[in-house]
């Protein structure tokens, strides 16, 4: 199942804070069973990065926000491809 996370900065990450994150960043490695499809970075600071995530495994997505809560507020939630969820639609407005 694929998720999209919002990532905003919370009020008090200075520019510090904020430089030490990206180096964390640059090193982390995912827990096992997310995959990362994509990941964005903007100039905002809400939100300050959109990650694309793909997994099976909810408890691996909750590890993943834990890593980052000193400097990120987090909003997780699922998503399908139009491609996917138009096909479906098209089943279920055919009664199959």
């Amino acid at each position: 199942m694929k998720f999209v996370a919002l990532w905003s900065l919370k009020e008090h990450v200075d520019q510090e804070e904020l430089a030490e994150s990206m180096a964390r960043r640059a090193e982390f490695k995912f827990p096992k069973g997310i995959k990362l499809i994509g990941e964005y970075w903007s100039a905002q600071g809400s939100p300050a990065v959109i990650s694309i995530f793909e997994t099976d495994d909810a408890s691996a997505l909750m590890v993943n926000s834990v890593a980052w809560l000193d400097v990120l507020d987090v909003e997780i939630f699922p998503v399908v491809e139009w491609e996917e969820s138009l096909k479906k639609l098209s089943k279920h407005l055919a009664g199959e």
